[in-house]
């Protein structure tokens, strides 16, 4: 599954191959592969067939600032019982954010990468 965060719009809707649940508040729960920290985001199943389930999922405003483009875990579950789907999720920001790092000079002229060769074999 993909999300796109837009900060314009910040309400979603995802699809499961989950059919005929109860139209109520469910826990969409997002798992960094990287700090194994968890986002819980409250969504609701707004439609339901024999084939799907339609969910709506809002984010927090400022979550496209905080540079959370990447692959997560997710699942979802009902309030505090197991969680009955669960996967990988693409989650794309906009705009993205800041990576968060600092830039580095060091104010001398070997700032391009140059270096001084100190021994090279003859290999002939």
């Amino acid at each position: 599954m993909t999300l796109y965060v837009d900060e314009a719009s910040l309400n979603l809707y995802f699809y499961l191959n989950t059919p005929n649940l109860v139209l109520d508040y469910y826990v969409f729960t997002l798992t960094s592969q990287y700090s194994k920290q968890p986002l819980a985001l409250q969504c609701a199943a707004i439609e339901t067939n024999d084939r799907y389930t339609k969910f709506q999922i809002t984010f927090p405003v400022g979550f496209g600032d905080e540079h959370k483009n990447g692959i997560y875990y997710y699942n979802v579950s009902q309030a505090e019982l197991e969680p009955f789907t669960y996967g990988l999720v693409k989650i794309i920001t906009e705009p993205g954010g800041g990576m968060g790092t600092i830039t580095y000079d060091s104010g001398v002229q070997t700032e391009n990468r140059e270096a001084d060769v100190f021994y090279r074999p003859n290999y002939s």
